[in-house]
């Protein structure tokens, strides 16, 4: 019996024909004394927990050492293999003998994949090919075609000298997948380095997207010449290729038109039925099963349907998030599992290792030239360089798809698939702490002077950046910027800015509006925000110029786009809406600009008169108070209050808390603070509509209760960000701060506890990190 068991064990693993009893789907649990792991549910599920597990444990492991996530995917993969817990016989009888599971998980791996490919294939964004630009065209022509022509050649005449047969057959095509780039790649190593919206990350998209392109039609043909080798039949080959035509045809002239309906009858910013999802599943399905019926690969379908699906809201957000996650979580650890169970570095030889490890070398270090030459020529600097030349080397999981497939296709075989595996994951540990070391987004926003308020002239033209995320900002919005107090003699240029999350395409969009008004018959939140800040520029004389953009990117990384906005525009002033606490993205989003912006930035919370639209059109009058305690942050904010004091409709109260048993540590500081408060005095000597108060605090309970005084008899309320904790009217408030991003004062203004009707402007002054 125990020969008989060994034997149908060897004949399993070697996918032989095999037979063995079927149980039942599952088991009834280990309290009737039967082994679960005859039974292909519970086995599967218990596969599929193992490598999440374990992932989970490597990710938390290698997170410190700034690894790309799917870098433990890999590893516990690996894991899992014969390279190390398969090597214990008890784990690998019960997790890889039973073939029902094997099949289950294979069926696991394959949906997965062609769910995964065509949520990939709908982000691509194919207006790239119209205008992909000089520099990226020239990189992904020259990372094509140079590694392919140097790679091949070299494996030909290397082959002369490598005793391996089968190595010495395979050579030339591992040399070619060596020489390949994969954009699915590129963009997941974009995304974990969170630089995707970034100059850098834009070039590596379509530079690798158009590469991508010419591999994915260069492996394809290869495929397919060597299916062609071992089936023989040219009547076959020829009809696989018109099954592909047809293929297309029905996608573009039924599949397409059919989501085009489906988007039209969706209302804007509502997600798609349930019934068509449903719908579009079945067009994968039924493309991937075609492809399968007419001798193609179950992915092609799958990809091309992908590509012509349109990958605008709600089609592209809604198929990532519900499908794309599924796959993600619940079926690609089949993939892991199918791919770990095949890598056995015990069996790896030095032969292999030397000549499978020069052609990956030779590879990646032709490519890394062919991105570097050309970003010098065209002007990049070279620390700008070299993170794109590691950037778009690196290997990862999209590229050990490629490997498996040749494996199972036998163009490599089990020695060099092992080697491929290993090498790209050595590759993608070394690149991803170098990356991270020689490319930060933050200083390309350094300054070398002083963006402030304070600092600039009286009377010349102060900019400022804008945000909106949500249609409802735009009032609020408006009217701060109305009270900014816009003249002729003292203009404002405003930068409009709407952020929407990037859902559903892999290239984020910065996009100008500068010259559309209503080029569009559909009414959209975009062409509404225009058209309402036109109208406003219109109507206002101290406008000098009013210019939307709208920034489509993932949250972790929208704030580099503000950043630049104002970076390249020489603003002042950025102003953000505030988001409520459950709002964690934006609220992050926020954090990051404070951190990162190259001029002053402010925080907007919006209640009462300022939240009305019609408030800048009406002769209302608004009471506004300035609560200065000292810092650089409250002399920002006196000087912001400088220029509102011009105003006709406003009633200005400027209201210093001091300590007059409290005697200053810093003086420097305190000595900037006088100077503050006495050029404001100045400032707005003779207008009757201002007045200065002072309130001696002594401690941090009434500190709280004269705050509730003021939100209760002011309209709009202004305040520093940041200020000495250790300042008696203060200390101890910080401990009980919930909202960071706003600071003490504007956290006591803006808590849930509070009932008032005034709007709160948090102020922040560029800080000295800033600048150069």
């Amino acid at each position: 019996m125990s020969l008989r068991r060994n034997t149908t064990h060897i004949n399993a693993l070697n996918n032989r024909l095999y037979c063995e009893a079927y149980n039942g789907m599952t088991s009834g649990g280990l309290v009737s004394g039967k082994d679960f792991t005859k039974s292909p549910l519970p086995l599967l599920l218990m596969q599929v927990s193992v490598v999440n597990v374990l992932s989970a444990i490597f990710q938390f492991l290698l997170s410190p050492l700034g690894q790309f996530s799917y870098v433990s995917q890999i590893m516990a993969g690996i894991a899992l293999g014969p390279s190390l817990l398969s090597r214990i016989e008890k784990f690998r009888e019960k997790l890889f003998i039973p073939q029902m599971g094997n099949a289950m998980i294979n069926a696991f791996e394959n949906l997965g994949l062609m769910i995964i490919f065509f949520v990939l294939s709908v982000q691509v964004d194919l207006s790239v090919f119209k205008k992909p630009g000089k520099l990226a065209f020239t990189i992904a022509m020259s990372i094509f075609v140079l590694p392919l022509a140097i790679n091949i050649p070299l494996a030909l005449y290397l082959k002369r000298y490598i005793a391996n047969k089968e190595l010495q057959q395979t050579l030339p095509a591992i040399a070619a997948f060596e020489s390949l780039t994969t954009f699915q790649q590129t963009l997941c190593v974009l995304q974990d380095l969170k630089i995707l919206n970034s100059e850098l990350g834009r070039i590596a998209l379509n530079s690798s997207l158009i590469a991508t392109l010419g591999s994915f039609i260069f492996s394809t043909v290869g495929l397919q010449v060597a299916e062609l080798k071992s089936s023989g039949s040219k009547r076959a080959f020829l009809c696989v290729q018109l099954s592909q035509i047809l293929m297309i045809a029905v996608i573009v002239l039924v599949f397409r038109p059919a989501m085009l309906w489906m988007i039209r009858h969706t209302p804007e910013r509502k997600p798609l039925k349930e019934s068509y999802i449903s719908f579009i599943f079945m067009m994968i399905l039924c493309c991937s099963l075609f492809g399968e019926f007419t001798g193609q690969h179950a992915m092609n379908g799958p990809i091309m349907l992908g590509m012509a699906t349109p990958d605008s809201p709600p089609m592209g957000s809604n198929l990532a998030h519900k499908l794309g996650t599924f796959a993600w979580s619940v079926l690609m650890p089949g993939y892991t599992l199918n791919v770990g169970k095949r890598v056995n570095i015990y069996k790896i030889g030095f032969e292999n290792v030397l000549f499978v490890g020069l052609m990956a070398a030779c590879g990646t270090l032709v490519k890394f030239v062919c991105i570097i030459i050309p970003s010098l020529h065209y002007k990049m600097p070279i620390k700008d360089a070299l993170p794109l030349g590691l950037v778009m080397t690196s290997r990862g999981i999209f590229d050990i798809l490629t490997f498996y497939r040749a494996k199972q296709y036998k163009i490599i075989g089990d020695e060099s698939f092992t080697t491929l595996v290993v090498v790209s994951l050595f590759h993608s540990v070394i690149i991803a702490p170098i990356v991270k070391t020689l490319y930060d987004t933050s200083r390309r926003y350094m300054t070398y002077n002083k963006r402030t308020i304070q600092h600039s002239k009286r009377h010349s033209e102060l900019r400022i950046v804008v945000c909106l995320h949500e249609e409802d900002h735009v009032p609020p919005i408006i009217n701060i910027v109305e009270i900014t107090n816009p003249t002729k003699d003292s203009p404002l240029a405003v930068y409009v800015l709407y952020l929407e999350e990037l859902i559903g395409r892999t290239i984020p969009l910065f996009i100008s509006h500068q010259y559309e008004r209503e080029s569009s018959n559909k009414s959209t939140i975009t062409s509404r925000i225009i058209n309402v800040f036109h109208q406003y520029e219109e109507q206002t004389q101290g406008i000098d110029t009013t210019q939307c953009f709208t920034s489509v990117s993932p949250y972790h990384s929208m704030h580099d786009d503000i950043c630049q906005l104002a970076h390249e525009k020489f603003c002042t002033l950025v102003i953000l809406p505030f988001h409520k606490p459950d709002s964690l993205y934006m609220r992050a989003v926020n954090k990051n600009v404070l951190d990162h912006a190259p001029c002053s930035v402010a925080i907007f919370f919006g209640r009462g008169l300022l939240m009305s639209p019609n408030f800048w059109r009406s002769q209302s009058v608004i009471s506004v108070c300035v609560i200065f305690i000292g810092g650089a942050d409250d002399r920002e904010t006196l000087a912001y209050s400088v220029r509102m004091a011009g105003h006709p409709r406003i009633r200005l109260t400027v209201i210093r808390f001091v300590d007059e048993e409290y005697t200053p540590t810093n003086l420097v500081d305190t000595q900037h603070d006088e100077y503050s408060i006495n050029t404001f005095r100045v400032a707005t000597y003779g207008n009757k509509f201002v007045e200065y108060k002072e309130e001696n605090l002594i401690e941090a309970s009434e500190t709280t209760q004269v705050v509730k005084f003021i939100e209760e008899d002011f309209d709009l309320v202004l305040c520093g960000r940041r200020h000495d904790d250790e300042l008696p009217p203060l200390k101890g408030l910080s401990e009980w701060s919930e909202i960071k991003e706003m600071g003490v004062i504007g956290d006591l203004l803006v808590s849930t506890e509070s009932m008032c009707r005034a709007s709160v402007l948090v102020v922040q002054q560029q800080g000295v990190d800033q600048q150069v």
